[in-house]
């Protein structure tokens, strides 16, 4: 179940979080090659490293691995929504003021 499991949840919870392989290769302080096939399933992380994706994912290492179904995504796409509402905040903010530069 684990070898068929983790290397998808792996790639979703990277995908949910909106970073690169060479992202979380880097916060793991692993090489990109190394993360490359946790998610191929070429490779399997020890269990520091497994606490380490858990955490800069904000997922249960269960669901990682395959043990529960409950992630935690719901959680994040909260984020992921609450980040991109802050972008257009400020995208509309910007062009406001330059409405007020133009126009007085």
């Amino acid at each position: 179940m684990y070898a068929d499991v983790f290397p998808s949840r792996l790639k979703k919870a990277r995908e949910y979080n909106g970073l690169t392989q060479l992202d979380v290769s880097k916060a793991i302080k692993v090489n990109r090659s190394t993360y490359t096939n946790y998610e191929a399933g070429r490779s399997e992380p020890n269990m520091e490293i497994l606490a380490l994706l858990s955490r800069l994912f904000d997922v249960s290492a269960d669901w990682l691995i395959g043990l529960t179904s409950d992630s935690g995504l719901n959680s994040m796409t909260q984020v992921i929504q609450e980040r991109e509402r802050e972008k257009i905040l400020k995208k509309l903010e910007k062009e406001a003021e330059l409405n007020r530069r133009v126009w007085g």
